[in-house]
């Protein structure tokens, strides 16, 4: 039963790009989302952002419904939309089976599993985004020329900051912080740690706060990975620990594991990383390859992945180094964690998170070494490079049977024919920058 102040309910799910789909219901239609669900023609509602992909006639439009089926506990206010609640909902069959490209349903399957093997992964994310307003020539343009942790930025955007943030801290979700990042008019907000499923709900939520909170005050908030030639990056940075089924420790946490900081990073330097921790990593540095795919899901997300532009490009791991694909932060103890720097903000959290997740399991259960962690510059070192396409990276993901087995086969095939139709369809626009470069040499 809905709370007697709202007077709509809204209804999300994601498709395959992580992008908010949904319905607004009455409160009265609400129990039977619940026991039911809600049906939707799968040709109709879309899980990719191109229609006519889904060429699969268990996706078409001959298919028939899917439906979304509420999960209450995850009841949110919107307070930027008067007397209305958000619902996130899990996709099924007709018959209440599984829909196999349900992106929340694919986390919830690999959270199963690593609560079977007595762990509860928790999860806080990094969420870097760009705002824009218009240029008065009807185009947009940066709302600032800021740089890092610049407090007229904030100033500037105390409003819409606190806008945000209300907003999050309505739905019950903490926000640690928000700041000026180093690109003009880039903002990140700090999520507060919580189960991997209910992070990835918040970040769905989030970037549906922004975007509608930044439109009502004439803005726009992007989530493109890299939106500017010459500047910095958004990325998406998930921190990520596993805890007992109780959640009284942190499993990756160890007063005596070794693990060596850079001299002045951490102050006591008999505290490191378990067994547990360093197998997880070594199972995502094992995997590293087809990860990118899911986490980095976008032509523009390898305009992201270059040095210089604090965003790792070769598969390393060390403690407190931000050159690596793998940091370990130096707050240590309860509070130890792995910070995974590829994924950027056009990723889907659900499937990021499941894939993450999945391949830091398959090293806990094969007890993977992950090698020898780097205090040096990993972009200089001699290390295996990340793909340097999207096109390059979907051949990793189709090859790594975890991965594929971890989100499901179906699902792994359909990503797949959509990103690879972006590619073609990218590799077809001729850019300003080719006509430039080449106009004088053929």
């Amino acid at each position: 039963m809905i709370p007697a102040e709202y007077e709509r309910v809204r209804l999300i799910w994601t498709d395959l790009n992580g992008v908010a789909r949904g319905i607004s219901l009455s409160p009265d239609e609400f129990d039977a989302a619940v026991e039911e669900g809600v049906g939707f023609a799968n040709g109709v509602a879309e899980l990719t952002l191109e229609p006519g992909l889904l060429d699969d006639p268990r996706y078409g439009a001959e298919a028939g419904d899917m439906m979304a089926v509420a999960d209450p506990d995850t009841l949110r206010e919107v307070s930027w939309a008067d007397d209305t609640a958000a619902v996130f909902t899990d996709l099924t069959n007709v018959d209440g089976t599984p829909f196999d490209l349900c992106s929340r349903g694919a986390l919830r399957r690999v959270v199963d599993d690593l609560r079977a093997e007595g762990f509860v992964p928790l999860a806080g994310v990094e969420a870097e985004f760009s705002t824009l307003v218009p240029d008065g020539d009807g185009g947009w343009e940066p709302s600032n020329t800021r740089c890092s942790y610049d407090m007229d930025a904030l100033d500037q955007a105390a409003d819409v900051t606190r806008e945000w943030e209300d907003a999050m801290e309505t739905a019950g979700a903490s926000v640690l912080g928000i700041h000026q990042e180093s690109q003009p008019g880039q903002f990140e907000v700090n999520v507060e740690y919580d189960d991997a499923l209910t992070t990835a709900d918040s970040l769905v939520f989030f970037r549906h706060a922004a975007k509608a909170i930044a439109r009502d005050r004439g803005m726009k908030a992007s989530f493109m990975p890299r939106p500017y030639s010459g500047e910095d990056a958004n990325g998406l940075h998930f921190h990520l620990s596993l805890w007992d089924t109780e959640l009284e420790e942190n499993r990756f946490a160890s007063p005596t594991g070794d693990l060596q900081f850079p001299a002045g990073k951490h102050p006591d330097d008999e505290s490191g990383l378990s067994d547990t921790a360093r197998h997880f990593i070594g199972g995502l540095l094992d995997h590293m390859q087809g990860l990118t795919a899911v986490c980095a899901p976008t032509v523009n997300s390898y305009r992201r992945l270059l040095p210089g532009i604090w965003a790792p490009v070769n598969v390393a791991w060390g403690p407190d180094n931000r050159s690596t694909v793998l940091r370990v932060p130096p707050e240590l103890g309860p509070a130890t964690r792995v910070e995974h720097r590829v994924p950027d903000s056009a990723c889907n959290p659900y499937l990021g998170l499941a894939a993450t997740l999945a391949a830091g399991l398959d090293g806990i259960r094969n007890e993977t070494d992950p090698g020898e962690p780097t205090l040096e510059n990993a972009y200089e070192e001699a290390y295996d490079s990340l793909p340097r396409t999207l096109w390059a990276a979907l051949a990793e993901l189709e090859a790594d049977d975890v991965l594929v087995s971890a989100l499901g086969e179906p699902l792994v095939e359909e990503f797949l024919k959509l990103k690879r139709d972006e590619f073609d369809r990218y590799m077809d626009a001729v850019t300003d920058w080719e006509r430039e470069e080449y106009r004088d040499e053929f």
